[in-house]
């Protein structure tokens, strides 16, 4: 349903051109003003009220009111951002996809739009295109620290873990208080056998997000990598106690207790 400030200046901008084309222009310019006014107020609410939305999981809100503001505008680039984001959120990939673009268009120097685009073409499985994009967020702001960990994130999935570690480390170089970057970097560095290396970012990551049940078994897995047996089960221990239905920690738990002395 359109709202009535919508509706009003749909109605509006329609008579105004008609009275234009009757070459009543005084008429014409009066109407125009009015709509003018009611766009100007529809556009500057779309943020607060969009956001607000979004803020709130109220998601199918915030998506209705940037397509007022599209109706009105269809080339306002904060609008197809914005409901860009949104749909993002709601998994709608191929849409959001769409609209990053359409932002683009109008702000092709635009970081976040690159940004973003990337992580809903990763998300879709395009991660080819999604490097491309956070390639040129990079260029674009090269100390961009998300945009260095998502292209890190990006590039461990396609197996390039030399360029996903370089990127990861430049983020939290970049953003050091970032325990999911620190976390990612970790996961990375393990997966490449730097086993050292990922147990100081997991230790730090913990340091960040102690709740991470997460990042105690990958903690734990690096440190049973380096013979540390029953430090690796104190971690395998608190990641259950975090999350006690567990499966890959109850899992390396169950390997290690058959492999250490029973006190």
């Amino acid at each position: 349903m359109l709202s009535t400030d919508l509706m009003r200046a749909i109605t509006e901008h329609n008579l105004g051109a008609a009275l234009q084309e009757e070459g009543r222009f005084d008429a014409s310019h009066r109407t125009l003003s009015s709509c003018c006014r009611f766009q100007s107020r529809l556009c500057a609410r779309v943020q607060q009220h969009g956001h607000g939305a979004s803020g709130e999981g109220q998601l199918p809100e915030a998506i209705a009111t940037y397509h007022q503001a599209l109706a009105l505008r269809p080339d306002y680039p904060e609008a197809h951002y914005n409901l860009a984001n949104a749909l993002l959120d709601q998994d709608k990939l191929d849409d959001a996809i769409d609209q990053f673009r359409r932002a683009m268009q109008s702000t092709p120097g635009s970081v976040d739009v690159h940004n973003n685009l990337g992580i809903a073409l990763a998300s879709k499985g395009r991660p080819d295109e999604a490097i491309a994009e956070f390639l040129a967020a990079l260029r674009l702001e090269p100390d961009s620290s998300k945009a260095h960990r998502n292209l890190g994130d990006t590039l461990a999935s396609r197996g390039r873990q030399s360029e996903a570690i370089e990127h990861l480390r430049r983020a939290v170089q970049l953003e050091p208080g970032d325990g999911s970057a620190r976390y990612d970097l970790g996961s990375v560095l393990l997966e490449a056998g730097m086993f050292r290396d990922a147990t100081d970012q997991f230790a730090a990551a913990l340091q960040l997000m102690p709740d991470s049940a997460e990042a105690y078994n990958n903690l734990g897995i690096a440190l049973a990598s380096q013979g540390e047996l029953e430090k690796a089960i104190d971690q395998f221990q608190q990641a259950l106690r975090l999350q006690p239905g567990f499966v890959d920690a109850q899992q390396n738990l169950a390997k290690l207790r058959g492999l250490t002395p029973q006190h």
